[in-house]
């Protein structure tokens, strides 16, 4: 499995690269802040993003949204989104607990 730091990694890559700002800074804040691991408080952080309106798991790739890709696209890159939030979350619980 990857680790929490590769996951956010990986996830901010994406983000990026359709042109979604506002989530992929606050991955990357997170990241800088962590450096090569994350402390509780961050964890916390993480775990914060999701649920209620506006969360992380709100979000959606799509051309409506502005974002930077092809219709065609949208659905592999939605899937891989989804993919990697609920890994991101897991690992982030798994750790939490430990």
């Amino acid at each position: 499995m990857k680790t929490l730091i590769q996951l956010l990694m990986t996830c901010e890559a994406l983000l990026r690269s359709v042109g979604e700002v506002f989530w992929a800074d606050k991955i990357q804040a997170v990241l800088k802040r962590g450096g090569n691991h994350l402390e509780f408080y961050l964890l916390e952080e993480i775990l914060s993003w999701y649920g209620g309106m506006g969360s992380f798991t709100d979000l959606m790739i799509s051309e409506y949204n502005d974002h930077l890709v092809e219709g065609k696209n949208e659905e592999k890159l939605n899937d891989d989104l989804n993919r990697l939030r609920n890994e991101i979350y897991q690992e982030a619980v798994r750790l939490k607990r430990n």
